[in-house]
């Protein structure tokens, strides 16, 4: 009974990551996170909880879950950040609980500034090429940025780091 309720533990953190790969995906494509995938990964976490080896004060992690919920729709009103991204941090935060909330938002800043070091990389590279061409530039602050790929790393970094009591106990 215990090994198949670690199986399917694993696999509610693997179906979360899934999920935060198609979150990622939707954003590179259309600029948009889909409501179902954050529902889903509420929906999933019910099942992480009743199915973790240890006690989870799951109180807490609905707590830091409105926290950032709250932050995040303060950014979206200032329009410093889009509804989906703050969306998807928000149940990320609810993954990561008190305990991981700062690795999840530590690693998807950097990871956020990478990918928009990177955005940046290649809007100047097609602004150079539309000079050449002839054709207008668009400025690297008009370019939007799919920082729903920042977050899903954040949300990986969580994701490994709930694993680890469960894959190397001890």
């Amino acid at each position: 009974m215990l090994m198949e309720l670690v199986a399917f533990h694993i696999a509610v953190l693997l179906c979360v990551a899934g999920l935060l790969v198609a979150a990622a995906v939707g954003d590179v494509r259309r600029y948009r996170i889909s409501n179902r995938l954050c529902v889903a990964m509420v929906v999933l976490f019910p099942f992480f909880v009743l199915t973790a080896p240890h006690s989870l004060d799951w109180k807490q992690h609905a707590m830091v879950f409105a926290l950032v919920g709250t932050s995040g729709y303060a950014m979206f009103l200032g329009h410093l950040a889009g509804a989906g991204d703050m969306k998807l941090l928000a149940v990320t935060g609810l993954w990561a609980g008190p305990h991981l909330v700062a690795v999840l938002l530590v690693t998807t800043a950097l990871a956020g500034g990478v990918l928009a070091l990177v955005v940046a990389v290649v809007t100047w590279i097609k602004n150079r090429s539309a000079r050449l061409a002839h054709q207008p530039e668009v400025p690297v602050s008009r370019v939007p940025i799919p920082y729903g790929i920042a977050i899903a790393a954040g949300g990986f970094n969580v994701l490994y780091r709930l694993s680890q009591p469960i894959l190397f106990p001890g």
